[in-house]
Parts: C-alpha cells; structure tokens; sequence
C-alpha cells in the first residue's frame, strides 16, 4: 500500500516539476500552446491542479468499476456453478428416489439434529415437554408461578484437568 502511494507521489512530482517548467518558459509555451494563454496565470492552475485531479478521479473510478465487474462475474459464475450442481442432484433425486421416500430422509436428518441438540443440552427436554402441556391446555399461563418457570442455567463449563507431572529425584 505505501509502495503504491511513494510511486504515485513521485510520478506526480515529476509532472508538476515538467509542467512548471514547459510553462515558465515563454518560448516553449507559446510553441505548445497560443500566446494569450500563455499570458495568463490560468495554465498554471489547468496543468498543475485541474490535470492531476482528473486523472486521479479517472485512475479512481476505473479501479472501482473493474472490481465491481469482477465482483459481479465472480458472483456469477458461483450462481451458475451452484444451479448446475443442483440440476444434477436433483435429476439424480427424481431417478432414484420418489418424494415419499425424501421426505423420511429429511425428517429423519432433523430428528437426528434435535436427538444430537438434546443430548447436548439435558433441559430441553423438559422445556419442550413443558411447552406443549402449555400448548394442549393442560397448563394455563395465568396459573403458573414464578417457581414453576423454567430458568436457563448459568453454570459455565469447568476447565479442562491439566495432567500432573511428578518430579523425578
């Protein structure tokens, strides 16, 4: 990055440095350029601010346009990889297996998930248990207390045991 910036600085000042000079100079000036703009003190402001602000303003631009085009084809061409690998799969699907039969494997998968979840977290169990008395109407709301509520753990898991050395004498 700082690379970048010492050569744009250097690339800068020497065109200011060649700039100053082709303009200073009567003779060269009015050889390049007609002899009224030459007079005024416009071509100092033209050639030493207005000219290396477009350019930067182009360089900037150009550089923003070419990574969103990029950024654009990339994602592109993910989403085509992507609709072509779910094409074959789901030919693949169709062939050998009817909707029946996938949707046990879904719900199988999820029930796997939720047994792993639960295994993981012993509470859930009764939360859930505890939901759907709530939800057939076995528990009122209004009837519960405060005791009754069901309350996260807070309890961190304890670190893991280092081993211990015994020291040799």
């Amino acid at each position: 990055m700082l690379l970048k910036s010492k050569v744009c600085l250097t690339v800068l000042a020497i065109y200011e440095m060649v700039a100053v000079s082709v303009l200073h100079f009567q003779r060269i000036c009015d050889a390049m350029f007609a002899t009224p703009f030459c007079d005024s003190w416009y071509r100092y402001f033209l050639f030493c601010i207005i000219v290396p602000l477009v350019v930067l303003l182009i360089l900037m631009w150009v550089r923003e346009l070419v990574r969103g085009v990029r950024r654009r084809r990339f994602i592109r061409r993910a989403k085509s990889t992507v609709n072509g690998i779910m094409s074959g799969i789901r030919g693949k699907i169709s062939e050998n297996i009817n909707t029946a039969d996938l949707e046990r494997v879904i719900t199988a998968a999820i029930l796997v998930g939720i047994k792993k979840y639960a295994d993981r977290h012993p509470n859930l169990r009764h939360n859930v248990n505890h939901i759907m008395d709530v939800a057939d109407g076995n528990v009122t709301v209004d009837l519960m207390s405060a005791s009754e509520m069901v309350k996260p753990s807070r309890r961190r898991p304890s670190p893991p045991k280092r081993p211990t050395r015994s020291r040799k004498k």
